[in-house]
């Protein structure tokens, strides 16, 4: 019985007119894809991908990109992630990069159990339009490194 009432009152409620079922173009904000990226920051990166070579297995790699705010607001990097452990953000900037200013991402590659050609694929979230941004280590790994 008191399934029967609960699935009566759902059916009544649901019936109920709560004004448009449609959405009416009026209704959405779009913004203009040309006006969202303007006034605001942009990250420019001196190089997008650095290729290491070829490595030995085992051994490290630590590199620096280097980029500048080209745009007409602060830049704020809200985070900068690899999907992969073997490659680490060692520092980013954490403060407000002002237009015109420069900053650095250094990354370090460990290439300990990874043979063969490497990809490295570093997000960099900041309040730019688009907020991510990719930049890229690759290279290749021999062989494993001599422990004598």
């Amino acid at each position: 019985m008191k399934k029967t009432l609960f699935c009566l009152s759902m059916v009544a409620l649901l019936s109920c007119d709560n004004g448009p079922t449609s959405v009416e173009t009026d209704m959405i904000n779009i913004p203009d894809p040309n006006a969202s990226a303007q006034n605001l920051p942009e990250i420019l990166f001196e190089e997008s991908t650095f290729d290491f070579g070829t490595i030995a297995e085992g051994e490290f790699v630590k590199h620096t990109f280097e980029f500048e705010n080209t745009g007409e607001a602060p830049l704020v990097l809200t985070n900068v992630s690899s999907t992969c452990g073997c490659t680490v953000m060692k520092d980013w900037p954490k403060e407000p990069i002002a237009p015109g200013d420069e900053g650095n991402i250094v990354v370090e590659f460990n290439s300990e159990n990874r043979q063969g050609v490497q990809n490295k694929t570093i997000t960099v979230v900041a309040n730019t339009y688009p907020a991510k941004t990719p930049i890229t280590l690759t290279g290749t790994v021999v062989g494993a490194q001599s422990n004598q």
